[in-house]
């Protein structure tokens, strides 16, 4: 179950932050390019999501009759007619069970997509929490036409692009977004659109407004985690190391066999590979890309920036001795050995309020946004009249 959950929330993360939350998003240091040397570890994001879905089941039976193999069916149980008619009322505006449906038939899509089944056991709550957000989404739509809030195509086609800016892969990622989390560009347009006319509307008085002030006081109380341990950023050229297949001879043509090569064949390869990029005129990058085993190859064998405790530590204790621009000789790892290269250096410390403060714009926009939606809708449901059907 708590697999399924997080299928779940990790199915809706991107559509949440994509419809909800305003432009500005905190963003947090990158880990590193690959983790070829790193030791074993994972990540756990939690994931708040304000829709969910289920799916129900139906049951047959089989009987076996005397021993034989003739199968017969035991009778089906008998299924609950499926509940029609609208889902709520707000103020006297309808929201019509289809599109309830809609949302269950499109979590189920993202489900799938994860890998995950939907638990059918939560399909109630699942239902309740998306009739919810629909009554919320309605509350809000009637205020903004109300007030006559619009949002032209050239904004949303702006804030698109912004979206797009902020992912490190550009358009080829924006699309990989698209795809993996089910989204149309049609609903991600209409999300972006009802997003930054509410914004609009919340912002009248300038209240989401972010104050130089404000940065100061949000960095000032947040310091402690802003502070840096000392970081390395560097590349590397592995040669695999493991097992050879009884009997196999050495390698002849560069490829590893199974497993890696033995131990000698991989220092001397290891070791010739040094003198070649020591050399006068060699480029590391190239090399790494021709010659490196790890999967950093492609990328010239960056591993980008990393802190100590994040490499294996006869890498790490090479990396950090090293000066900027040093290659290091061959350093033996359980992966195999590595060549390494140095290209920058950070020493430890606190970083600057010119470095987080995008960031810290973003995370006190989104709490505002957050705040002021809520007593919008705290306000909206005492004024109206909410009615679950």
């Amino acid at each position: 179950m708590k697999k399924q959950l997080r299928l779940l929330g990790a199915a809706l993360a991107i559509t949440s932050a994509a419809s909800l939350a305003p432009a500005c998003q905190p963003q947090g240091p990158k880990p590193p390019a690959s983790n070829e040397s790193t030791n074993n570890a994972t990540t756990g994001t939690n994931n708040a999501t304000t829709g969910t879905t289920g799916a129900t089941t139906g049951t047959t039976g089989a009987m076996t009759n005397n021993g034989t193999n003739n199968d017969t069916t035991a009778a089906a149980t008998n299924a609950a007619p499926a509940p029609t008619g609208p889902v709520a009322r707000v103020n006297g505006v309808e929201i019509p069970r289809e599109k309830l449906n809609a949302e269950l038939e499109d979590l189920k899509k993202r489900f799938a997509m994860f890998g995950g089944a939907m638990p059918p056991e939560q399909l109630k709550k699942f239902e309740e929490k998306i009739v919810g957000r629909l009554v919320e989404e309605e509350l809000i739509s009637q205020k903004l036409k109300t007030d006559s809030i619009t949002v032209t195509d050239a904004e949303i086609d702006a804030e698109l692009e912004t979206q797009k800016q902020r992912m490190p892969g550009g358009q080829a990622q924006f699309d990989e977004f698209l795809k993996r989390s089910g989204i149309t560009m049609e609903r991600l347009r209409t999300d972006i659109g009802s997003r930054l006319a509410l914004q609009k509307f919340l912002n009248k008085d300038k209240g989401l407004d972010v104050t130089d002030d404000e940065i100061k006081a949000e960095y000032e109380a947040n310091k402690d985690k802003f502070t840096l341990q000392e970081r390395v950023e560097a590349s590397h050229i592995l040669i695999k190391v493991g097992e050879d297949p009884a009997g196999a001879p050495p390698s002849t043509n560069g490829a590893p066999p199974a497993g890696g090569h033995t131990d000698a064949e991989a220092k001397k390869m290891a070791d010739e590979l040094y003198k070649l990029a020591i050399k006068k005129g060699t480029d590391f990058a190239e090399l790494a890309k021709t010659k490196s085993e790890g999967p950093s190859a492609p990328q010239g064998g960056s591993l980008g920036t990393f802190e100590r405790g994040r490499m294996v530590k006869e890498f790490e204790d090479a990396a950090f001795a090293a000066k900027v621009g040093e290659i290091t000789k061959p350093v033996k790892t359980k992966f195999g050995y590595h060549i390494i290269k140095v290209t920058k250096k950070e020493p430890a410390g606190v970083q600057p309020l010119d470095q987080v403060k995008d960031q810290l714009k973003g995370r006190i926009e989104a709490r505002k946004f957050r705040d002021a939606r809520e007593k919008l809708l705290t306000e909206l449901r005492t004024q109206g009249k909410v009615e679950m059907l």
